[in-house]
């Protein structure tokens, strides 16, 4: 049935997955109301035109904006903050408060090794982190954060995840029952895999893979 699937389809699937897995937790975690069910985090080397993406999201959707250090990230977020306002859509960017507030995203999506700014920033902004362990989880500053990723759920081929051992179902319930706040999960989360989430207890999720404009 997957291979049968054209993007469009399969993004509308992987929202549609996602958002009953977030319902389904909301009872016991409610989110912030302005949290997506589902992110696309951008990754220049996997998908390098995440505008393209972009505009083909369904509404309600996120994206994590992160731009490694692209030399027109500023032209590029301006792009994303055009669609994302004109499609109904979430955007985070990722590590960068200033340019955030140059093209008045939403939010910030901060790595783990960044959580001590998230107080001060959840002043103006939605705040993601990034965890990848209970000690992170814990930590006080997860409390000024609207919500966590966790990863890698599944393997994925991200870098960050080489040599990681994937979380897993029973993982991923670990760490929400650890979370003061909403979690998101994320690695190797693709249409294949998003079924298994259903009980984890996870407020959503996040795809790098899963987008991209092949039918």
């Amino acid at each position: 049935m997957r291979a049968a699937m054209t993007y469009k389809t399969r993004f509308q699937y992987l929202f549609d997955k996602a958002r009953d897995i977030a319902q389904s937790q909301a009872v016991l975690n409610p989110p912030d109301a302005r949290l997506p069910p589902l992110f696309f985090v951008t990754d220049p080397k996997r998908n390098p035109h995440p505008e393209d993406i972009a505009a083909h999201l369904p509404a309600g959707c996120g994206i994590i904006y992160r731009t490694f250090g692209e030399s027109h990230a500023l032209q590029r977020a301006r792009l994303l903050r055009r669609i994302a306002d004109d499609d109904s859509l979430v955007l985070l960017i990722g590590d960068d408060e200033a340019l955030a507030r140059d093209i008045g995203a939403d939010g910030v999506h901060l790595p783990e090794r960044s959580l001590d700014r998230a107080p001060a920033l959840a002043r103006d902004f939605l705040v993601t982190v990034a965890c990848h362990s209970l000690d992170a989880v814990r930590r006080p500053e997860i409390l000024s954060t609207h919500a966590i990723l966790v990863s890698p759920v599944f393997p994925s081929r991200s870098a960050s995840a080489a040599g990681v051992e994937p979380l897993g179902v029973k993982g991923v319930q670990t760490l929400v029952k650890a979370s003061p706040v909403p979690v998101y999960g994320l690695g190797g989360i693709s249409c294949d895999t998003i079924g298994m989430l259903k009980d984890s207890g996870l407020s959503g999720v996040a795809a790098v893979d899963a987008f991209s404009l092949s039918d």
